[in-house]
C-alpha cells in the first residue's frame, strides 16, 4: 500500500512540471461552415456583356464560419490558420474584375471578411498604430478600437495570402467564443458558366474542427426555364369540356419573366393526344401579369394555343396567370390523364396536368395537401369538460358537376356520415347550384340526423351553356364518446357512381385499461383485485372541474375506490367517492408536461347472491363533457330532445330560433360506454347450474331448430364436414340450452369463442383441434371452423364440453350420414 501511495506522489509531482500547454485538448474549438445567400444564375445572366461571370461584393453570397465550441484549454492566444478553396471560380479584389494572384494587402480583401459577436458585425480594417489588421468596433470613428477576447487579447486577422487564385489562406488570432460567426464575403469570377456548372467553396483548417467544410454551393448557373402550376386537379366525363383553373406561369430561374423570354417570343400550351382546347376566339382566355388583365396577341388550335409575348409580359412580371382554359375529352378514355405542355422560346419546356377522365358526372373531392382535422369525441362544440380549442370543422369537401348538366337534378342523392358522427353545423358555398343551409338542415331532418337525404328537383337542371355547378360544404362535427377512428363522408345516388371522402378523424379524450377478474359471489365488500388505468389523451387536455364515473352491469361498487394520479403529470384528484353504485372522482388540478395516468385501486363490489354467472362490463363516464350529472343520467339520455337553449351532451346554440331542435343526431341511448368486457366474470353463480334440462332437436341441414316446443331460427344451420363429422352452431346450441347470451363471448382478434356457465370456462378458437375447460385442454375430433360468421364444433365435443350426457341421433340408412341430433332427449 506504502508503495502504490508513493508511485501515484511521483506521478503527481512530475505532471505539476509539465507546460500549461501540454493539457490544452486537441479540438477544443468547433465550428459550423455554411454558405448564405446562395444564388441561381441563367446561362445568359452570367454572360451578360460587361459581367463575364463575376459575382460583385454588393451580391456574392457569404461563407460564414459559426463557433459552436470555444473551450481554449491553453493559456496562450490561440492562433488557427484558416484556407479556403474555390472550385470554378476564382477570388477578386473587392468589387474589381481583377484576380488576386500575389500576396494580398489592405485594399484587397479587408472589405470582405467580417466577424460578429453578441453586439455586431465588425469589418476587417487596418490598425495603423499595430501594423496589423483588426475589426474595428467603433467603424464611424476615424479612431481604430479593435475587437478584443474574453481574455483582453486583440482579435486580428493576419499572413492574408493568395497562393493561388482559387485559395486564399489567413490566420485568425484570439480565442472565439460560442456563437461568434466569422465571415467571408465570395466575392469572385466564375471560370466556368454554362449549365449546371456548380462553383463550390471548401473550408479548412488544422485548428479548428469543422462541420459541413467540404464543397460548400454558392452559385449554380441553370438552363432557362419556366414553371407553370394548376390550382387544381379536374376531372372530366368523356367527350365532355371541363374549365381548368388558373394556369400559373413563372421563371423557374431569375427574378422575373423578363430573364426567360423577350418581346416577340412565343409562348405556347399544347394539349396530348385524345384531348382537344375548346377555346377559340368567341370563347377566349384571360391572361393575368401579376394580377392585371393584359390582352397579348393569342392564336387557337385544337390543341394548341400561342401566346405572343408583348412589352406587358417581358416587362418587370413575376407570374402570368392563365384562366378560363377549356379542355375537352375528345377520344379519351377513363383513366387518361390530360396534360399540357408549356413552353417559352429558348427555354426548357414544362409539363402538367390538369385534368383525369372519370366514368361519373360528379365528383367530390377534399384538399389532399390540408391535414385532416383531429376532434375529441364524446364532447360538444364547445369542448365543455376539455381544454381543446378545435372548432370541431371538418375538411371542406367539394360537390362538382365535371361539366355542366351533369348533375340530373331528377335524381335524389345523399351525404352519409359514419354511424355515431353528428353534424352540429354545416356552411354551404356555392357557384351556381340553388342550394343553402337550409336545405342541408331539411334534408338531415329527413334522413333523421344519420345522414342528408336530398329529394329529387331540389335545384334547377344546369345549362350546358353555363358553367359546371361547385359546391363547397364544411361541416361542424360532433361524436358519439365510444367513436374513434376516421370520419369517412360518402355520396351516392342514382345520378352518381358512390364516393368517398375521409374529412376528419375523432380520438378519445381518454384510454381505459383494465383486466378480467374471476370472482364468485360474496355479497358485501367483495374485492376486485386488480386496478383500473385511465389515460388522458394529450397533457393539460381535462379541464379542472371535469367529473368522471365508473359503473358496472347490474353490480354496485361498494366503498369508496382510490384514485392516484402519477408523479409526473402534475394532476390532482379530488371527491373521490362512491354514490349510487358508481365510483366518482373530479379533476382538481390539470396535468402540465406530461399527461395523466390515473390509477383506480381498491375497487369493492356489493353483489346480489342470485347473480347469474357470466361477465359483466365495466362502463367509463366523463360526466362533464357528456353534460350530465350521473351515469344513469348519461345513458338514457336522447340528444334529439334537447333545445338550443338546453345545455347537455351535444347541445350547441346553433339555429337563429331556440325552440328549433338541436341540429344533431339522436340515438344517443344506444351509445356504447363500455371501457372493458368482461371486467367481472362470475364463475360461480347464487343459483342451481347443475344441469340442463332443456330438450333440443336438431335436424342437420336445416335453418332452424327446437328447444323444448319453440322453435329457433339459425343463420347457420348444423351440417356434415370434410371429414364426416357433424359440426353443432356453438352458440346457438348454448343459449337455446339456456345459457345467457351475454355469457357466449367472441374475441375477433384472436377468434375465440368463451362460454361462461356455472363454474366453467370453455374456450375455443378456429382452426385449432383443442378446445379448453376450466384450463384444460382437450382434444376435439375435428377443429373449430367458422361458416357464415358462425363457430362451429363437432358435436360430440361441444356436449362434452357443455356437461351434455343424454346425447342421441339419427342416421340415414342409406348413406349412414347424421340427419337429426337430439340433446337431454330420452328415445
Amino acid at each position: 500500500m506504502k508503495r502504490f501511495i508513493s508511485l501515484a506522489m511521483a506521478s503527481v509531482m512530475a505532471a505539476s512540471l509539465l507546460p500549461a500547454t501540454a493539457f490544452a485538448a486537441t479540438g477544443d474549438v468547433k465550428a459550423t461552415a455554411k454558405v448564405i445567400g446562395a444564388e441561381n444564375y441563367t446561362e445568359g445572366e452570367m454572360n451578360q456583356k460587361g459581367s463575364e461571370g463575376i459575382i460583385a461584393q454588393k451580391d456574392a453570397p457569404e461563407l460564414q464560419l459559426t463557433f459552436t465550441t470555444a473551450d481554449y484549454a491553453s493559456s496562450s492566444v490561440p492562433e488557427a490558420e484558416i484556407e479556403l478553396t474555390l472550385d470554378k471560380a476564382d477570388f477578386l479584389q473587392n468589387d474589381s474584375e481583377t484576380v488576386v494572384s500575389s500576396k494580398t494587402t489592405e485594399d484587397d480583401l479587408t472589405g470582405l471578411i467580417y466577424l460578429k459577436d453578441d453586439d455586431g458585425t465588425y469589418a476587417l480594417t487596418k490598425d495603423t498604430d499595430n501594423d496589423n489588421y483588426v475589426f474595428d468596433t467603433d467603424s464611424g470613428d476615424e479612431t481604430v478600437t479593435p475587437l478584443k477576447d474574453a481574455a483582453g487579447n486583440t482579435i486580428t486577422i493576419s499572413d492574408l495570402d493568395v497562393y493561388d487564385t482559387d485559395n486564399l489562406s489567413f490566420v485568425l488570432t484570439g480565442q472565439m467564443e460560442r456563437g461568434w460567426v466569422l465571415s467571408y464575403n465570395l466575392t469572385s469570377k466564375l471560370t466556368k458558366t454554362s449549365k449546371n456548372t456548380q462553383a463550390t467553396v471548401t473550408v479548412d483548417s488544422s485548428d479548428i474542427i469543422l462541420t459541413n467544410g467540404d464543397d460548400l454551393v454558392y452559385a449554380s448557373i441553370e438552363s432557362k426555364g419556366i414553371d407553370a402550376s394548376v390550382k387544381k386537379l379536374k376531372d372530366v366525363a368523356v367527350e365532355e369540356v371541363v374549365t381548368i383553373e388558373d394556369l400559373k406561369i413563372e421563371p423557374s430561374v431569375g427574378a422575373n419573366m423578363e430573364a426567360v423570354v423577350d418581346e416577340g417570343d412565343e409562348i405556347t400550351l399544347k394539349l396530348n393526344s385524345g384531348f382537344e382546347f375548346a377555346n377559340n376566339d368567341n370563347n377566349k382566355i384571360t391572361i393575368k401579369a401579376d394580377g392585371t388583365t393584359i390582352t397579348p396577341e393569342v392564336e387557337y388550335e385544337d390543341d394548341e394555343i400561342v401566346i405572343t409575348v408583348d412589352g406587358d409580359i417581358s416587362a418587370d412580371v413575376d407570374t402570368l396567370t392563365i384562366s378560363g382554359i377549356k379542355v375537352e375529352a375528345t377520344s379519351a378514355k377513363e383513366g387518361a390523364t390530360a396534360t399540357i405542355k408549356v413552353s417559352a422560346s429558348g427555354n426548357d419546356s414544362v409539363s402538367i396536368e390538369v385534368a383525369t377522365v372519370v366514368d361519373y358526372a360528379v365528383s367530390m373531392s377534399v384538399d389532399e395537401d390540408e391535414d385532416v382535422p383531429v376532434i375529441y369525441s364524446g364532447v360538444d362544440v364547445d369542448n365543455t369538460g376539455i381544454t381543446d380549442d378545435s372548432d370541431h370543422e371538418s375538411l371542406e369537401v367539394s360537390i362538382d358537376e365535371t361539366f355542366a348538366g351533369a348533375w340530373d337534378n331528377s335524381k335524389k342523392f345523399t351525404l352519409s356520415l359514419p354511424e355515431g358522427v353528428y353534424a352540429a353545423d354545416v356552411d354551404v358555398v356555392v357557384d351556381g347550384i340553388d342550394l343553402d343551409r337550409e336545405d342541408f338542415i331539411d334534408a338531415y331532418d329527413n334522413g333523421e340526423y344519420e345522414y342528408f337525404e336530398f329529394d329529387k328537383r331540389i335545384f334547377e337542371e344546369n345549362d350546358s351553356d353555363n358553367d359546371p355547378y361547385e359546391m363547397d360544404v364544411t361541416f361542424t362535427l360532433v361524436a358519439d364518446p365510444d367513436f374513434e377512428g376516421d370520419v369517412v363522408l360518402t355520396l351516392s345516388g342514382d345520378a352518381m357512381e358512390e364516393q368517398e371522402v375521409t374529412i376528419a378523424k375523432f380520438v378519445k379524450p381518454y384510454t381505459v385499461s383494465a383486466q378480467q377478474n374471476d370472482l364468485t359471489i360474496d355479497y358485501r365488500n367483495t374485492e376486485i383485485p386488480t386496478d383500473v388505468v385511465i389515460t388522458e389523451a394529450e397533457a393539460g387536455l381535462w379541464e379542472k372541474g371535469t367529473e368522471f364515473a365508473l359503473t358496472l352491469d347490474k353490480i354496485d361498487f361498494d366503498d369508496d375506490a382510490s384514485v392516484t394520479a402519477d408523479d409526473k403529470s402534475g394532476m390532482e384528484i379530488k371527491d373521490v367517492k362512491t354514490k349510487d353504485g358508481e365510483i366518482r372522482f373530479t379533476v382538481d388540478s390539470e396535468s402540465d408536461d406530461e399527461p395523466a395516468t390515473l390509477t383506480v385501486s381498491d375497487l369493492t363490489l356489493y353483489m346480489d347472491r342470485n347473480l347469474p354467472a357470466g361477465a359483466y362490463d365495466l362502463n367509463m363516464y366523463a360526466l362533464d363533457m357528456l353534460g350530465v350529472d350521473s351515469a344513469e343520467k348519461a345513458e338514457d339520455f336522447d340528444g334529439s330532445d334537447y333545445k338550443a337553449a338546453d345545455k347537455g351532451y351535444l347541445t350547441q346554440t346553433l339555429l337563429a330560433d331556440e325552440d328549433t331542435t338541436v341540429f344533431v343526431g339522436d340515438e344517443s341511448d344506444d351509445i356504447d360506454y363500455t371501457a372493458k368486457t368482461g371486467f367481472v366474470n362470475i364463475v360461480t353463480a347464487g343459483s342451481d347450474t347443475t344441469g340442463f334440462t332443456t330438450k333440443l332437436t336438431v335436424p342437420i341441414g336445416e335453418n332452424y331448430l327446437i328447444a323444448g316446443e319453440t322453435k329457433v331460427e339459425l343463420d347457420a344451420p348444423a351440417y356434415i364436414n370434410a371429414e364426416g363429422y357433424t359440426m353443432l352452431p356453438v352458440r346457438a346450441i348454448s343459449t337455446s340450452l339456456g345459457i345467457d347470451n351475454n355469457n357466449v363471448l367472441w374475441d375477433q382478434a384472436t377468434k375465440t369463442v368463451t362460454i361462461l356457465y356455472g363454474d366453467r370456462i370453455i374456450s375455443m378458437t378456429a382452426g385449432a383441434s383443442v378446445m379448453y375447460v376450466n384450463g384444460s385442454s382437450i382434444p376435439t375430433s375435428s377443429s373449430v371452423e367458422i361458416v357464415n360468421d358462425r363457430t362451429f364444433l363437432p358435436m360430440r365435443d361441444l356436449a362434452t364440453a357443455l356437461g351434455v350426457t343424454d346425447l342421441t341421433w339419427d342416421t340415414d340408412p342409406t348413406t349412414g350420414k347424421t340427419t337429426t341430433v337430439y340433446m337431454n332427449v330420452n328415445r
